[in-house]
C-alpha cells in the first residue's frame, strides 16, 4: 500500500511539474548598443580625426588602452548596482540585451582618470528600452592628453 501511495504521489508531482513548471514566461526585451570614443590618445589629436586610430597604435596597444574602460548598464529601479558590465576592446563597441524599461548606461573610468572633469566627456546616458528595438548611443571620454 505504501509503495502504491508513493507512486501516486510521484505521478501527481510529475503531472503538476509538467503542467505548471514547464510553462515559460516571455520576457519582453530590447537591446542597448553603442560605442565609446576615447581620445585624444596622443598629442592634441582627437580620437576619430583620421579614422579610428590617428596615432598609429597597433591593435594590441589599442586593446590595452580601451581595456582599461568598462561600460555598465543600470536599471532605473536600482541605479547603484550594475545589471551588466563589459570591458571594452579597441572598437569601443558594447551591447546589452535587457528587459523593457528605463536604464542608464555609463562608462566606468580607470582608477585615477580625470576624464570626468574634461570638457567633451559624455560618460552617462539614460535610455528607454522598447521590446524588440535596438537603441543606439554614443559615449565620449576626453582623456585630456595634449
Amino acid at each position: 500500500k505504501l509503495i502504491t501511495k508513493m507512486k501516486n504521489i510521484m505521478l501527481i508531482l510529475v503531472a503538476f511539474l509538467f503542467l505548471f513548471g514547464c510553462e515559460s514566461v516571455a520576457v519582453e526585451a530590447g537591446i542597448v548598443e553603442g560605442k565609446v570614443r576615447i581620445g585624444p590618445l596622443c598629442g592634441n589629436i582627437p580620437a576619430g580625426t583620421t579614422g579610428t586610430n590617428p596615432c598609429g597604435f597597433t591593435d594590441e596597444q589599442m586593446d590595452q588602452i580601451y581595456s582599461k574602460y568598462k561600460v555598465a548598464i543600470y536599471s532605473e529601479s536600482n541605479p547603484k548596482t550594475a545589471l551588466k558590465e563589459v570591458v571594452l576592446n579597441r572598437t569601443g563597441s558594447f551591447s546589452f540585451e535587457v528587459p523593457t524599461g528605463g536604464y542608464s548606461v555609463e562608462v566606468i573610468l580607470p582608477q585615477g582618470s580625470v576624464a570626468a572633469t574634461q570638457m567633451g566627456s559624455e560618460l552617462k546616458k539614460t535610455v528607454n528600452v522598447t521590446k524588440s528595438i535596438v537603441t543606439t548611443i554614443s559615449l565620449n571620454v576626453n582623456t585630456g592628453i595634449q
